[in-house]
């Protein structure tokens, strides 16, 4: 399936500046899948190691990591793929179970020779295992699920059709209604199925959501089984506490993740570090409160109020008990269902590198999320289903002199008032920072 991210590869290969690149992700978002496929368009050869399976091949950097004792003991471990330059890609996976990895590209990025790329599910909890990670020496890129472009092609959805979608949202113009209604249903369909590669390879071969769910629940367990062999002994079972909790936290009417559902007298000091895991592993994203409307925008963060989103929103469904996916494909949208669609927009715009924040003054008064745009404070409103109306809304944006406000919900776009820009929530793909 086609991902965004390999014209990222293309960009390092022929930009090289004899630096490794690491490639950064949680488990299941199509990393392996992605490499493999560069390496087959675009070299000879592709000497790959899984350090996870082949459980030997981690003495081979046990040793001196000189690039000529690294090209011996790797051209005599596999004397069925030759390492050329310019030819060979050589792929290192799973390397958080064998970290010396890490430390050995300095010496391929000062040899300069030849293409190496890293990949790993726990990569960001490895390096804190790493003696001597190779600061300045590498190249990183990190891999999300896949977003709602790129699930429309899987569907079959061309890149000219999406181009074509985008210039409604950028002259504010509303589209014909029936493609409008077909581009909700798609997205409702993106919000149960997420983004996993497997999971959406599935759906669109069988379009059995019974199936999608198999495959989502195998993948959380994939996630739990990581937990139990990366997560250190003194935080294991208090990161499952803080993983789990997340579906509850976000099906209250105030998000705020709070200790206290996680376990009565839980508080920062006990659950600290199993949040950093959680947000490290790649598993969630943590967005953080704003004290005040003014740039720049993380000066203002409430450090001790925050939300967390899940990495996929479809991962967040399987985690519900009932048939949560029939009611969200039925476009049944209720209070509860307004997690999950703030948890979608999240996912989406954060891949988008769009940084997100989110305001709450009091019971009364909260904003979904806050960010910058084109270096404008911009506030963003998630409604879940065709009700816009949000009267905190529109004096949020009167009080604090703000331009503009952006409003996602099912409704076509409407930006007849130029202080509120009314669009659907499947264009949140579209809403970018010109200085990204």
């Amino acid at each position: 399936m086609k991902r965004k991210l390999i014209n990222a590869l293309l960009n390092w290969k022929a930009n090289k500046r004899n630096k490794p690149l690491i490639l950064f992700g949680a488990r299941q978002v199509g990393k392996t899948y992605l490499i493999r496929e560069f390496a087959k368009n675009n070299y000879d050869y592709l000497y790959e190691i899984n350090f996870e399976l082949d459980v030997n091949a981690r003495d081979l950097f046990n040793g001196a990591l000189t690039i000529d004792s690294l090209l011996i003991q790797l051209t005599s471990y596999n004397t069925k793929v030759p390492i050329i330059e310019g030819k060979t890609l050589l792929f290192f996976d799973e390397v958080q179970v064998c970290p010396n990895v890490l430390t050995a590209l300095k010496s391929f990025a000062i040899d300069g020779r030849f293409d190496v790329i890293t990949s790993g599910s726990m990569l960001e909890i490895a390096i804190g295992n790493v003696s001597s990670y190779p600061v300045g020496y590498v190249e990183t890129l990190k891999m999300s699920p896949m977003n709602f472009e790129e699930f429309l092609w899987a569907l079959g959805y061309g890149s000219d059709l999406i181009d074509q979608y985008e210039t409604y949202y950028k002259e504010e113009k509303m589209l014909p209604e029936a493609i409008h209604e077909k581009l909700n249903e798609l997205f409702l369909q993106y919000v149960v199925v997420g983004g996993m590669p497997e999971v959406v390879n599935i759906f669109v071969k069988t379009l059995d959501i019974r199936l999608v769910v198999e495959a989502q629940k195998r993948i959380l367990n994939d996630y739990y089984y990581d937990l139990a062999n990366y997560a250190s002994k003194d935080i294991k079972e208090k990161v499952r506490e803080c993983y789990d909790s997340i579906p509850n936290q976000l099906a209250k009417d105030n998000k705020k993740y709070q200790y206290k559902l996680v376990k009565n007298c839980g508080n920062v000091r006990y659950y600290n570090s199993s949040i950093k895991w959680i947000i490290d592993s790649g598993l969630a994203h943590q967005i953080y409160r704003l004290k005040t409307f003014d740039k720049p925008l993380r000066a203002y963060r409430d450090l001790k109020s925050f939300k967390l989103y899940f990495n996929d929103t479809g991962l967040l469904l399987a985690m519900y008990e009932g048939n949560v996916q029939y009611e969200v494909l039925k476009g049944n949208c209720g209070i509860f269902k307004g997690g999950i669609f703030e948890n979608v927009i999240a996912q989406i715009l954060l891949e988008n590198n769009i940084p997100l924040y989110y305001y709450r003054r009091d019971e009364k008064l909260e904003i979904d999320f806050v960010t910058l745009l084109n270096n404008e404070i911009v506030p963003i409103e998630i409604k879940a289903g065709h009700n816009t109306k949000s009267i905190s809304f529109k004096n949020i944006i009167e009080k604090n002199n703000i331009n503009y406000g952006i409003k996602l919900s099912m409704n076509n776009v409407n930006c007849t008032n130029p202080k509120i820009k009314c669009y659907p929530l499947y264009m949140s793909i579209f809403i970018k920072d010109i200085y990204h």
